[in-house]
């Protein structure tokens, strides 16, 4: 930096100046200087401050180029941010690819392929319901909701199943679920 300031007369300098501020700049960015600690600080600010939450390689360097400048500024952020265990963790690039999505047969019959889910955590109603069980039939997009208890035992939901959709509809070949314990484990 001190070499930098001794030539800004120089034709070779021309894109730094010294500010009103007696900050050296380089293209109206503020010229950082050699010191890891100082670039730390920065770096840390631009990637997990409460404003920016891990920004990916080419959003931080945008941001501090923008403001700041010093030499190898482009590799201090990409090594910066490729440290850190968070984006490693969260970042897409950092994980398995999951493979290909297999889509379902489409049914032959009506109410032979249904899905179920549940719809939890609503308000209690005046009967004490707090869940809708959504049964679906995949052909037509028929569709039971059952007002339930999230509470309700595995016996009491087979009892309910049976009573309102295997009465109207008879047994389904297959149900799709989204492998909820209440399924898996014993329905």
């Amino acid at each position: 930096m001190q070499q930098i300031i001794s030539e800004l007369g120089n034709e070779k300098r021309k894109d730094f100046k010294m500010g009103k501020d007696d900050i050296l700049r380089f293209r109206e960015r503020v010229c950082v200087p050699k010191s890891w600690v100082l670039r730390k600080k920065l770096l840390d600010e631009g990637h997990k401050s409460h404003l920016s939450i891990h920004p990916g390689m080419t959003k931080m360097y945008k941001d501090l180029k923008a403001t700041f400048w010093w030499t190898g500024m482009k590799t201090c952020v990409a090594d910066f941010v490729a440290s850190c265990l968070v984006c490693q963790k969260a970042k897409i690039e950092h994980q398995r690819p999951r493979g290909t999505l297999e889509p379902l047969e489409i049914p032959q019959w009506k109410w032979d392929n249904i899905v179920i889910d549940f719809i939890t955590y609503m308000s209690k109603s005046t009967r004490g319901y707090d869940a809708i069980w959504v049964i679906i039939d995949r052909l037509t997009k028929c569709a039971h909701f059952l007002s339930i208890n999230q509470e309700l035992s595995m016996d009491k939901l087979a009892e309910l199943y049976v009573r309102e959709v295997v009465r109207l509809n008879g047994v389904p070949g297959s149900i799709v679920s989204d492998r909820d314990p209440r399924f898996t484990s014993r329905f």
